[in-house]
């Protein structure tokens, strides 16, 4: 009992393209874009002759917004597509002020516009930023619509003043948030409640179609009209419609309040199918005492090792937040395909990404010299950006043996 008692702690405290081969290959082909890791996000509003591109910069170090305005520098280009990045229809250095910027803990969120170019109906920023005093630079691709009639183009969530924006597809049942277009126009949605637990992925190694997901089924709706503040009260998915016949709302994945971070037994038993036997997985789910069976399962799986044990739970869960963090899209970002492999594999050496297709490169493993995982975008009612994995059997060679340094205690 004693060490069960010290281990429970420490979890508490944190808590479009054609297939690309799995195993190896390059990609640099001019319709590409090479980015570095999870640095940034980024999403537009249309502003009438021009759009407004909100910039979201993961900054790993304290900072002030003072200390932001001399310390980036920010500038984009604007192309066709993907496939024209040779053609650039125009450029601009963007300057960092306290009137168009904002700072949240270590995220720096930078708005500037791009003036809508004549007869064309989609475009994409390509934005450099520098980091002046590391002498870093990532590069963002924004993927933008100058003519739609999505109510994502026009509409957004932002913080209860209505100044700074939300570039993410979740908030807190704390938070009161406003949604808001740059007209100000003053309109009403129907917004409809889903309570429903998404699966989490299956095996990158599953070629066989999951079976069809259950109807979701609305549990409640109501009406919020924008420019005013709103806080919903219950974890939920909602989506939100100016018009019931659209196909395309926003969609918002309301979660409790330590959200990214999950704390509670029964929900931190749940990422641990990605390295777990199907056994393990049946008893941690079915468990009439989550808090108990999750201490039994690390130390097990430890052999008894309790700083071994420590040491790999710190590290799980801290990839189960960010990967929460970066992609939760209509479900929580641990469930989605790219949380998955982000929890097993971390961090990919490199990302590239087209219009409809993203591929993270791993490199450097003594069980393998490159792999290749490629998600392709897929349409989705609740979410700008949904991907799947496309799968391989092939990856069972790379996967068991790193599921294993997981179960071993190497990977921290």
């Amino acid at each position: 009992m004693k060490k069960i008692l010290l281990i429970i702690p420490i979890i508490m405290f944190l808590a479009g393209c054609s297939p690309t081969s799995p195993k190896k290959g390059k990609e640099q082909s001019d319709n590409k874009v090479l980015l570095q890791r999870f640095l940034s996000k980024s999403r537009f509003l249309d502003n009438g002759t021009s759009v407004r591109v909100f910039l979201s910069i993961d900054i790993d170090r304290t900072f002030t917004l003072a200390e932001a305005t001399k310390d980036f520098a920010i500038a984009y280009n604007l192309y066709p597509d993907y496939n024209s990045k040779q053609t650039s229809l125009g450029n601009g250095n963007v300057a960092i002020t306290t009137e168009n910027a904002s700072q949240e803990g270590g995220l720096l969120t930078v708005w500037f516009d791009i003036p809508k170019p004549k007869d064309l109906l989609t475009g994409l920023a390509l934005t450099e930023i520098r980091d002046l005093r590391t002498g870093n630079k990532i590069l963002n691709d924004c993927f933008l619509r100058f003519q739609s009639g999505k109510s994502s183009d026009y509409f957004m969530f932002f913080s209860k003043n209505g100044k700074t924006p939300i570039a993410r597809n979740y908030f807190t049942v704390q938070d009161t948030v406003m949604l808001k277009s740059l007209s100000g126009k003053e309109q009403t949605f129907k917004v409809f409640k889903y309570r429903y637990e998404f699966e989490a992925a299956i095996s990158p190694m599953s070629t066989t179609p999951r079976a069809a997901t259950k109807s979701l089924y609305v549990d409640s709706s109501f009406t919020v009209v924008t420019n005013q503040p709103i806080t919903l009260k219950s974890d939920a998915l909602y989506y939100f419609t100016r018009d019931t016949t659209e196909s395309y709302g926003i969609g918002m994945v309301v979660a409790d309040k330590r959200f990214p971070k999950i704390t509670r037994p029964e929900k931190l038993v749940r990422p641990l199918i990605y390295v777990s036997t199907n056994a393990e997985t049946s008893d941690l789910y079915n468990s009439k005492d989550p808090k108990r069976s999750l201490d039994n399962y690390w130390l097990n799986i430890m052999q008894g090792n309790q700083g071994t044990a420590k040491r790999t739970i710190k590290s799980f869960y801290q990839r189960v937040e960010q990967a929460n963090r970066l992609f939760t899209s209509y479900k929580e970002g641990w469930k989605t395909d790219k949380g998955m492999v982000y929890i097993v594999m971390g961090d990919p050496t490199r990302i590239t990404r087209t219009k409809d297709k993203e591929v993270w490169t791993y490199t450097r493993n003594s069980q393998y010299s490159e792999v290749n995982f490629t998600f392709t975008k897929r349409s989705n009612q609740f979410a700008e950006d949904h991907y799947e994995l496309q799968r391989y059997a092939e990856y069972q060679s790379i996967w068991f043996p790193t599921v294993e340094q997981w179960r071993n205690g190497d990977k921290i």
